[in-house]
Formats: structure tokens, C-alpha cells, sequence
């Protein structure tokens, strides 16, 4: 489900105003409730849970006031963590030189993805400098795009990376 344009303007005002940079607004509808994502980042430091508490408290009294919202939601808060999206042409410009990971449709159409280091962020495309070569893809044509560390594939929205054991306590030994 798409989230109207007024909902996301309403939250990047909110997060704007409290000195934050809005990174990406997503939702979903699982069961009877929708669930809007917001991430959120600074550019002088990372983001605290106080952060999180902050700007949730203010979206959810903006959210609340006004029939804003279409039905009951859950509101989540949280930095864009090390696989950070990449949604504007500013976010490419700020990484300039970072590895990152492109999913984006080619000339005919067929979805394809370039991982490497982001070489420039230009006015209409952004080229990414990969192991198989350079790739120069148009914005209008990126479905997807996190940064990558070294680490491995970014987590799925909202799934946290566990270890088979996380969560467990450790057995008592003797």
C-alpha cells in the first residue's frame, strides 16, 4: 500500500523541525494494522534511542491530531543503520566513494543489480565503479539502493540479523 503524499510531507516537516534528516518513510499493512516506518539521521552524529523517542512522541501527537493517518498504525522510529537506503540524489552525493548495492531495472527492462563503490552522483544518474566494470544508472530506473559494508546483504525492514542462539540463555554447564 502507497502512503499519501500529505502523510509524508507531514513527517518530514515533523522531522525537519526537530533538526533531523528524513531518510525514508515506508508502510505496510499486515493484519488489520498498518505500520509506518520512518528513518531518521543526523549529519554531525548517529542516532540515539533518545532520538527515536523524541521524534516519535512529536509524529504521534502530529499523526494523532488530524485523521491524518488512513485506520489504526503502528509507528516505528529508528536510523537507517549501516545498510543505510539511499533514496535521494543527495544520499549518493554524502557516500561518494562508499560501497553500495543498486537494484535497478537495465534498457530492456530486466531487473539487475550493480554493488560497488559509488563513483559520482551526477544530475539525472549515479555511476557505481563494480568488480565487473562501471555502471552509470539513471535514478528513474533504481528500484533499490543501500549502502553495503563489507558485512554481507543488508536485513530485511523491520528483522532484526540474529545468531542461531540469540535470545537463548546459556546453558549451565556441570
Amino acid at each position: 500500500m502507497t502512503l499519501d503524499r500529505g502523510i509524508e510531507e507531514l513527517v518530514a516537516r515533523e522531522v525537519e523541525a526537530l533538526g533531523y534528516e528524513l531518510v525514508k518513510v515506508e508502510f505496510s499493512v499486515g493484519g488489520r494494522r498498518g505500520t509506518l516506518r520512518v528513518f531518521i539521521d543526523r549529519t554531525d552524529a548517529g542516532i540515539s534511542i533518545d532520538d527515536c523517542v523524541r521524534v516519535t512522541k512529536s509524529l504521534g501527537l502530529a499523526l494523532d491530531g488530524g485523521e491524518a493517518m488512513p485506520g489504526p498504525y503502528t509507528l516505528e522510529v529508528s536510523s537507517p543503520g549501516s545498510h543505510r537506503p539511499l533514496v535521494k540524489r543527495a544520499h549518493f552525493e554524502r557516500f561518494l566513494g562508499e560501497r553500495a548495492r543498486v537494484s535497478h531495472l537495465d534498457e530492456t527492462g530486466k531487473r539487475e543489480t550493480a554493488t560497488g563503490a559509488i563513483a559520482t552522483a551526477g544530475e539525472t544518474a549515479v555511476t557505481i565503479r563494480a568488480e565487473d566494470g562501471t555502471r552509470t544508472i539513471p535514478y528513474e530506473r533504481i528500484l533499490r539502493a543501500n549502502l553495503q559494508p563489507d558485512d554481507g546483504p543488508p536485513p530485511e525492514p523491520g528483522r532484526a540479523r540474529r545468531g542461531r542462539r540469540a535470545g537463548r540463555r546459556p546453558r549451565r554447564r556441570g
